[in-house]
């Protein structure tokens, strides 16, 4: 896998990257000295795209690879540097002066953890024979929702005896290492206001695409005969993975180092290396 990004690399100021969790355009590389190590700063121009909530920028890993796409090393980034995602996006990792030299491409896996609430469904009820005594499906008219950004919702409801069964399939739109969603179910009459609620949730293992979820609510005829619409609501909490890059490294090598930030200020050091005067001594008094 690796092998390829040395051929697919490209240069750090032609970064576009658009994803379900951010985006960035635009990059640049700047080095600065710390003791032995080189610091090695990213910075672009960024967005969150997930929508409003809960957001971390957990950790961002640094893949070198040499000329031949094999892995130098791998570095995750300093927690007590700047790391920001959003409108000025930035980060930084330590390494060797050796590493860098010998580096042809460098990626950086991001990973973000996500919190967030919204509806992502709402539906018009189609009509059915409530006095069957089979199961049928209800159909229904979905009205207009922003499409989600983290992961697409299919919707089943079906009727038998009061019973209404409620199916859910949910596909994610982002590469994770854990997604769980809760569902709020609601069913409305003509002025909108509730007649009957469910709960469910489902989970997407790490590598999977896919989610399923299924409950049931039960309701008199006389209610049933009410409803007239519906609404989805979910929390969605994941870890998604984005990667960025590859880059070369060219430019961030031909980049000059802007300062040392191991060396302290020579007033600081004046100051504390300074010998102190000593103290006064204190006369003794002997009482009589």
């Amino acid at each position: 896998m690796t092998r390829g990004w040395v051929g697919t690399a490209i240069p750090v100021e032609d970064c576009q990257l658009a994803s379900p969790i951010f985006e960035l355009s635009g990059g640049g590389f700047s080095r600065e000295r710390s003791y032995d190590q080189t610091v090695l700063r990213f910075e672009s121009r960024g967005a969150r795209t997930c929508g409003a909530g809960g957001f971390e920028l957990s950790s961002v890993n640094a893949i070198l690879v040499d000329p031949d796409g094999a892995v130098i090393m791998r570095r995750s980034n300093d927690s007590y540097r700047q790391t920001v995602l959003g409108p000025t996006t930035t980060w930084a990792h330590e390494f060797a002066e050796d590493h860098l030299s010998r580096a042809a491409a460098l990626v950086y896996d991001v990973e973000t953890r996500i919190d967030v609430r919204r509806t992502l469904l709402r539906g018009q009820l189609g009509a059915i024979d409530l006095d069957r005594e089979d199961r049928q499906l209800w159909p229904f008219k979905v009205v207009d929702v922003p499409v989600d950004p983290l992961m697409q919702v299919s919707l089943s409801l079906s009727v038998r005896r009061g019973d209404i069964e409620i199916n859910l399939v949910a596909e994610t739109a982002v590469c994770h290492d854990g997604h769980r969603t809760d569902f709020e179910f609601d069913l409305l009459d003509e002025q909108g206001q509730l007649i009957g609620s469910r709960s469910t949730n489902l989970s997407i293992r790490s590598g999977d695409g896919l989610g399923f979820g299924d409950t049931s609510i039960r309701l008199e005829k006389r209610v049933q005969r009410a409803v007239r619409s519906f609404e989805l609501r979910g929390r969605t909490e994941l870890r998604g993975l984005t990667r960025v890059g590859p880059f070369r490294m060219d430019a961030a090598k031909a980049q000059p180092i802007l300062k040392d930030v191991s060396a302290p200020a020579k007033s600081k050091v004046a100051a504390a290396t300074k010998t102190k005067a000593a103290p006064p001594k204190l006369k003794t008094v002997r009482g009589r």
